[in-house]
């Protein structure tokens, strides 16, 4: 059964936290967010992402970042799905549609008629999954450099 996604709440900052860290472990990376941001970002009455999450039987199962951005060469805004992720207990049962979809649903609310977001060439299951909600595959390299 799948979960009732919501918008989070700063009570939502240890369970988001862990699907945080669980996330960057699976994209073998580290996320040095404390517990502290999380809540501050949460609380905040302008938060700089929109945090969606898939409540699970007794805590969140998953989440979904998103942030609103300007395309210059498109000359209008667009979304930014910064981050999706199930718990791997909570995958196979509509969770991750059901937060896609809510992230869809928000994306328009907000007026922008663009999402976007990356995921790693080695994640084939989420590849599959979002070509499967009829996104297109585009082609690019993404860079960061550390700037702290």
């Amino acid at each position: 059964m799948s979960a009732r996604v919501r918008e989070a709440e700063a009570s939502d900052a240890t369970a988001i936290l862990g699907l945080v860290q669980a996330h960057a472990a699976f994209e073998r990376e580290v996320a040095p967010l404390s517990l502290h941001e999380l809540h501050t970002i949460l609380s905040a009455d302008s938060p700089p992402t929109r945090l969606l999450v898939a409540d699970g039987d007794t805590a969140p199962v998953g989440y979904a970042a998103v942030t609103f951005d300007f395309s210059l060469w498109r000359g209008r805004p667009y979304g930014h799905l910064d981050c999706l992720f199930v718990a791997a207990s909570a995958r196979g049962r509509g969770n991750g549609k059901q937060l896609f979809d809510a992230v869809v649903k928000l994306a328009r609310a907000e007026g922008v008629d663009r999402l976007e977001w990356q995921t790693p060439s080695w994640n084939t299951d989420a590849i599959r999954f979002y070509l499967q909600t009829g996104a297109l595959g585009v082609s690019k390299q993404r860079f960061a450099i550390p700037l702290r």
